[in-house]
This record gives structure tokens, C-alpha cells and sequence, in this order.
């Protein structure tokens, strides 16, 4: 159902524990294929998860069940804004969410465009900043690189702590979550947590994209370069 690599990435991530959630995956996937009358065509690799495409739609499978909810509810929250995919279906007991399929699917050619209509979204019930910044120092980079980075940390949780208007964030916002769908791009896979939107701008800035005139304050995006300086090592 997946390969050797793809599994050795979910024990990186989740543990040894996952592997008996990865044994059981074939029967869940042919269980929701036959469901939601779906034809699998290939598996993406992930790091969260699994992810499989189909004829008209994605399949999408985490062993975190508050990682599917978490996005289930960013995606809804955004639906509106025409910059996000569809969310087609869920069934969060199972971490399952099932999610247009977009194309062509290619990496957008514009994907900075999507962020202004990320953070118009009520940011009201989702974790916030801080707690996405700890999990990526603690968690996340520590177990990438075997080092923790506590001089990073302590800068971007006292960032994380400053009074700005906080946002909606994607939380996770870098070009190769955004696709280019027939209308303009789509944002993919939200970590979505609520804070200082120059968080969400980091990628582009550090890419040296085209921001299009947004209100962006670059001198923010420069100090959350600085702290996330690990992360582009």
C-alpha cells in the first residue's frame, strides 16, 4: 500500500507505534474507496499521513485524528475565499478527509496570491502561533536534525507573543502547498493556527517572490527569517 520509505517517514514522525496503524491501511483505504465510489490512482508520499489519488478526488489519511479534524475545520473556515481546496467529505473517527481533486495540479505559477484571502478568514477557535512554534522546535526540527535550536526557540516564541493583529495562518505556507487550479491557485494542507500573519509570508519573502503590493510588514517577515533560520539550513 506504501513503501518502505514512506513508512520509515511516519515512524520518524509518529513512532514505532504507527506501524500498526500502516498494517491496517489497506483494508481502511479499500473500506472508503468502496464508500465514497472512489478508483485509486497512485499514492503521494507524506509526512502526516497517507495520501492517495483517485478518479475526481483525494484521499486523505492521518493516524492523528486532531490533524484531520484541525484541517477539516481550516478548510471550512476558508471555503469561501475560493483560494483553498474543497473538502468533500469527511470521517474524522478514522482521520480520513476526502478533498477535491485539483488541476492540473501543477505548482501554481502565482502562489503568494493565496495568502491575503487566508488571513480575511474569523480566526476565532483555532490553536494558536505559539503552540505551532513549539511543536516545530520541540517536535519537528529536533527529531530532523538531532539538535534542538533553543536560542531559534526562544526568539520566535517571544515573536509569537508580541501584540499584532493576529490572523488566521495556513501555518504551513510555503509554494509547494499552493497548486494551480483552473481558476487562480489553491492552498493545500493548512496547519492552521491563529497569530502574527508574516508568518505566512516567510517562504515568499525568503524566495524572493512577487508579493503583489500586499500589506506586508517585511521587517516582521525579516525577524521570523531569523528565528526559522534553522528550518532553511
Amino acid at each position: 500500500m506504501i513503501d518502505d520509505a514512506a513508512r520509515a517517514r511516519l515512524v520518524r514522525r509518529f513512532g514505532d507505534d504507527v506501524t500498526g496503524w500502516v498494517d491496517a491501511l489497506p483494508g481502511l483505504v479499500a473500506e472508503l474507496t468502496a464508500r465514497w465510489d472512489l478508483t485509486l490512482v497512485e499514492h503521494v508520499p507524506g509526512g502526516t499521513g497517507a495520501t492517495f489519488l483517485c478518479t475526481g478526488a483525494v484521499l486523505k489519511l492521518t493516524p492523528d485524528l486532531g490533524l484531520a479534524a484541525l484541517e477539516a475545520r481550516a478548510l471550512t473556515a476558508w471555503a469561501r475565499t475560493g483560494a483553498v481546496v474543497d473538502l468533500l467529505g469527511t470521517d474524522l473517527p478514522r482521520g480520513a478527509l476526502l478533498l477535491e481533486r485539483i488541476h492540473p495540479g501543477t505548482p501554481a505559477t502565482d502562489p503568494a496570491q493565496v495568502v491575503p484571502h487566508l488571513h480575511d478568514a474569523p480566526p476565532e477557535g483555532f490553536p494558536p502561533l505559539l503552540a505551532r512554534v513549539d511543536f516545530l522546535f520541540e517536535t519537528l526540527l529536533t527529531r530532523r536534525t538531532g539538535t534542538y535550536y533553543a536560542t531559534e526557540h526562544r526568539r520566535a516564541r517571544k515573536l509569537a507573543q508580541d501584540n499584532v493583529t493576529p490572523v488566521l495562518l495556513h501555518g504551513d505556507m510555503h509554494p509547494g502547498n499552493v497548486l494551480q487550479g483552473p481558476h487562480g491557485p489553491r492552498a493545500i494542507d493548512p496547519r492552521a493556527c491563529v497569530g502574527d500573519p508574516a508568518v505566512d509570508w516567510c517562504d515568499f519573502v525568503h524566495g524572493g517572490y512577487d508579493l503583489h503590493g500586499a500589506d506586508v510588514d517585511l521587517d516582521r517577515v525579516h525577524e521570523w527569517l531569523t528565528a526559522f533560520a534553522p528550518f532553511y539550513d
